[in-house]
């Protein structure tokens, strides 16, 4: 009878504490790993074009270009970059892929602001307008006939606008935050400016959105996890957040997914990664999210240059 009185009360107590939980459903969606980059890198940078992805730059590779097939699922080395570059950007439009600002090489971190334009067509590069200040670790999106620059180290906080049509530059209401190592993305009509980090701060969580209409930014519902080294994509109307890495406290390397529903105003947690991964640029194509290469291990160039997709 004490036994059983014993037993009684040890699931009595287990019930009680499984019920004052929260808990998350176990995402069933499956990643699928791909072709891996016949060069691994990390803080590299990746555009669309068609169905095909174009990868830049980056510790490892900083004056590679290569492309991946997304129908056939191989790769193919093409021009290589004007100029050596890690951490840059990189945005397509109108079938070009551009590519601005970042640092030269593992010594000379320099922020650069120079920026220039890749013809598939012709597997050539062109030099473009200079941004009106240098940026290193911030974040390129394409919103309508514009591509912006976000955030980043060497400059102010201004957002920058690019015009490919005038191959002109205006500099746009500045950040509300300082933010380096962010990501972007473009959705509604608007631009997302999404956590990264910033000197005594550390990692953020902070969300800020882009009015081009006003001309202002105001504050967004911030992310679960703070995070800096990460990337970010648009999928179906929602906002995917991926990996990314946390240096302040524990230095690690994030599996863990966000995605922002507008409608709600929330983020909920999605399938993590297969592993942990900064530095890693992840795209959409077809409603497909691409993740290409990155290190697997906080603060350090570990590149492991896989590639993963999924379908959500």
């Amino acid at each position: 009878m004490n036994r059983l009185f014993i037993l009684l009360v040890i699931c009595l107590v287990f019930f009680v504490s499984a019920c004052g939980r929260k808990t998350q459903p176990v995402p069933t969606e499956e990643w699928t790993q791909l072709a891996s980059m016949p060069t691994a890198r990390s803080e590299n940078a990746a555009a669309v074009v068609g169905q095909t992805i174009y990868v830049s730059g980056g510790f490892g590779g900083e004056k590679k270009l290569e492309a991946y097939n997304t129908t056939t699922d191989s790769w193919k080395a093409l021009a290589d970059l004007p100029q050596p570059r890690h951490h840059l950007m990189s945005a397509s439009y109108d079938g070009r892929v551009y590519i601005f600002g970042g640092a030269s090489s593992l010594v000379n971190w320099t922020p650069r602001a120079e920026a220039w334009a890749y013809d598939p067509t012709i597997d050539s590069w062109t030099e473009i307008a200079i941004m009106p200040e240098p940026r290193l670790a911030g974040a390129a999106v394409t919103l309508d006939e514009y591509i912006y620059v976000v955030g980043g180290t060497g400059g102010s906080n201004a957002l920058l606008r690019y015009d490919p049509a005038r191959d002109e530059w205006t500099e746009l209401a500045a950040l509300s935050e300082s933010r380096e190592h962010t990501a972007a993305a473009a959705l509604d009509g608007k631009i997302y400016a999404l956590g990264g980090r910033w000197s005594d701060a550390g990692e953020l969580t902070s969300v800020e959105v882009y009015d081009p209409v006003s001309d202002s930014w105001t504050s967004a519902p911030s992310m679960q996890t703070a995070r800096g080294g990460f990337a970010a994509v648009t999928v179906d109307a929602k906002i995917y957040v991926l990996g990314g890495e946390v240096l302040t406290g524990a230095n690690q390397a994030l599996k863990s997914i966000e995605i922002f529903d507008p409608q709600r105003g929330t983020w909920e947690l999605g399938p993590n990664l297969p592993l942990g991964l900064h530095g890693v640029p992840v795209v959409n194509v077809d409603g497909v999210i691409y993740v290409l290469g990155g290190a697997d291990r906080a603060g350090s160039i570990s590149n492991q240059g896989l590639v993963f997709s999924l379908k959500p």
